[in-house]
């Protein structure tokens, strides 16, 4: 099994960010690690697709912090890249996107990976080409276990 998958093109990362966003559940929680450009939003669009979300309706969060999007299960965007404490964690309302009947994205969660509750679902980003991005999956608690290993061998066969 490879370590990591990789994409060549906007469309393959949203695709890939789609398989991921059909195997998710109320509860979720995403956390995506990756420089400036990566294709963090990017994959976000890929797994509100999944999630019977339009695409469009992702904008990256950067001002905002928290962007919510209705759907068959809300999804909520976070971007941490602004927040300097856990005083503005809690004046941005981050607690309060954990919920039963949403899935949860967090861009730049570095700073903050203690305060994420378990289990959660680590996306790394590099970017090895202009197009070019790979992604190495590692998690917190064990549901997502079976879901990376099901995702890698949809991709190894092309499913």
């Amino acid at each position: 099994m490879r370590d990591a998958i990789r994409s060549y093109s906007e469309e393959q990362t949203r695709a890939l960010g789609e398989r991921i966003g059909r195997k998710l559940a109320g509860g979720d929680i995403l956390a995506l690690r990756g420089d400036l450009g990566a294709g963090k939003t990017c994959l976000v669009k890929g797994i509100a697709r999944g999630l019977g979300i339009p695409e469009e309706e992702v904008v990256s969060p950067t001002y905002t912090l928290i962007h919510e999007i209705l759907g068959s299960l809300r999804l909520f965007h976070i971007d941490l890249y602004r927040i300097e404490g856990l005083d503005d964690l809690e004046n941005i309302g981050f607690y309060e996107a954990f919920e039963k009947d949403a899935v949860t994205v967090i861009e730049w969660p570095d700073r903050f990976l203690e305060w994420l509750p378990e289990p959660y679902l680590m996306v790394e980003l590099e970017r090895f080409s202009e197009g070019g991005r790979e992604f190495k999956f590692r998690f917190r608690g064990k549901r997502f276990q079976g879901l990376i290993e099901a995702l890698r061998k949809e991709v190894s066969d092309g499913a």
